[in-house]
């Protein structure tokens, strides 16, 4: 047994009709470690160090940095939830817990994006893997409205491999950003 917790921050929403609206931005902090079995690692004999910078430093970069721009700004309509999850390889703990006892009731919770794997976006391709784009009616149309550049591409799936689940099961919408799995 070992502890583990979330580290949450609030940018407050400026919007008088939407401000109780919450869009959850998330990842997870922790990562393998050394491998071996029971660590989650996809090569279970390996014991040895599974660097986290992509899985999932990246992720907390990014959320870090958003969390930067919107407080500093202070123009989100909506209030955002940073949240950084602990335990996602021993079993999306952290934001299972998150989601059963969360800061602000689930149902005001509009939607939920998690960043996992995004440090290895390919200048060639620009490609970026976005999941739950089903699990709205709007979210495909809202990704290519608002799409920069990047190849994009969707899978339907509100369920998967981190922390998003935990959301989607208590009927969220999810965004699953990666730019794909390290190998």
């Amino acid at each position: 047994e070992t502890e583990s917790q979330n580290v949450v921050a609030m940018v407050p929403g400026i919007d008088e009709n939407l401000k109780n609206e919450v869009v959850i931005v998330g990842g997870h902090y922790d990562h393998l470690g050394m491998g071996g079995p029971g660590s989650g690692s996809r090569a279970v004999d390996t014991i040895a160090v599974h660097n986290g910078a992509d899985d999932n430093a990246s992720g907390i970069a990014a959320i870090i940095e958003l969390a930067e721009k919107m407080a500093a700004e202070k123009s989100n309509k909506r209030s955002v939830i940073f949240a950084a999850f602990g335990a996602e390889e021993m079993g999306l703990v952290g934001s299972k817990a998150f989601t059963s006892k969360p800061p602000v009731e689930t149902e005001k919770m509009v939607g939920m994006f998690n960043f996992d794997m995004v440090g290895r976006l390919d200048d060639k391709t620009n490609g970026l893997s976005i999941g739950g784009t089903k699990t709205s009616k709007e979210t495909e149309d809202i990704l290519n409205e608002f799409n920069t550049g990047f190849e994009l591409a969707f899978s339907p799936e509100g369920v998967g491999p981190s922390d998003h689940a935990s959301f989607y099961l208590q009927n969220i919408p999810v965004f699953f950003i990666s730019t794909g799995f390290t190998e």
